[in-house]
């Protein structure tokens, strides 16, 4: 009896641990994140715009809790995912924003041990792309010899691995990205597969930041120096994570952030991502910095799309019910 005592009062320890755990991630991580210093606003010029289109090209799609996408209690009964790559159809080029998963995925982290396995299960939607980049593209009815550059939100293998079935295309990605692909390259992390990043580090071509404000950032890199696409820094969820500003008219406008956020509503209530999804973060703190200064855009710039990399629902609202083009 005393034994069944001492397991019952341990059991009731436990149990109270748990839930004032979830008492924490519950309630506590579900206040807004403290709001970004005041900035200035820049005004992006919208007098040099081409004619050109964007595409959404999808290689995967699924659904989970909404709970799973953000901090505190989420007004998401389901989470839309999406594993998307971003064309720019632009008069000097074509340029594919994120290029999914690797197709031999499976074989190249083979060797990874039982945890990071399971990690990649959960956490990046599978251990090998549903679609090669290629194939997306063509059923998408686009040439993929004619993309000139794969522009990388992040080197994460769901967002780089694609790298792998599109040969010799030039990969742009910010200096410190680079640098942060470069420190994975001999390791088996889960942060980035040393066959994507010796790859990447192969074809790199670093983004030119330039001292030049944009809305609320410091510095951006004007890809073909008419302000057609922008790229600005995203630090946190990896140390050279970036954000890209598609301007196809000056009331038709998208801002690709990459795993900034994992939905909308996280910009909208200013909330950090979920426990679990907060794993995948490299810099916490820095993570939920940019959140805040995303969601200081958002009340700036209203009529901006933010367009976070797996967010279906936000894709939808972007391009339609289905993927295709917009001009």
């Amino acid at each position: 009896m005393k034994r069944l005592a001492a397991i019952f009062r341990v059991g009731l320890i436990a149990l109270g641990l748990f839930i004032a755990m979830c008492f924490v991630v519950t309630f506590v991580r579900n206040r807004p994140l403290p709001p970004a210093p005041d900035h200035a606003f820049i005004k992006p010029s919208f007098d040099r715009l081409p004619a050109m289109s964007a595409c959404w090209i999808e290689f995967d799609h699924d659904t989970a809790p909404g709970q799973a996408a953000t901090a505190g209690f989420t007004r998401l009964h389901t989470w839309e995912l999406t594993a998307s790559g971003l064309l720019i159809r632009h008069p000097q080029g074509s340029v594919l924003i994120d290029s999914g998963n690797s197709t031999h995925f499976q074989e190249e982290v083979a060797d990874y041990p039982f945890w990071s396995h399971l990690h990649f299960e959960i956490l990046t939607g599978g251990k090998s792309a549903a679609h090669r980049a290629p194939d997306v593209l063509r059923s998408s009815g686009i040439d993929p010899s004619t993309v000139s550059a794969v522009l990388l939100s992040h080197v994460h293998m769901d967002h780089a691995g694609g790298v792998m079935d599109t040969p010799d295309v030039p990969v742009l990605l910010s200096p410190e990205e680079l640098d942060f692909a470069k420190k994975n390259r001999d390791t088996r992390t889960i942060q980035v597969v040393p066959g994507h990043a010796r790859e990447i580090q192969r074809r790199a071509h670093l983004l030119d930041f330039q001292p030049k404000a944009y809305e609320t950032f410091d510095e951006s890199a004007d890809l073909f120096g008419d302000g057609s696409v922008v790229v600005v820094k995203l630090p946190g969820h990896t140390p050279g994570s970036v954000g890209t500003f598609l301007n196809l008219s000056p009331t038709q406008r998208i801002f690709h952030v990459g795993d900034a956020v994992n939905v909308t509503e996280a910009v909208n209530r200013r909330l950090p991502k979920s426990l679990l999804m907060a794993t995948t973060d490299n810099d916490s703190r820095q993570a939920d910095l940019t959140v805040a200064k995303l969601a200081q855009l958002h009340s700036l710039d209203p009529a901006l799309l933010i367009l976070p990399a797996h967010d279906r629902s936000a894709w939808k609202t972007a391009f339609g019910s289905a993927p295709g083009c917009i001009r």
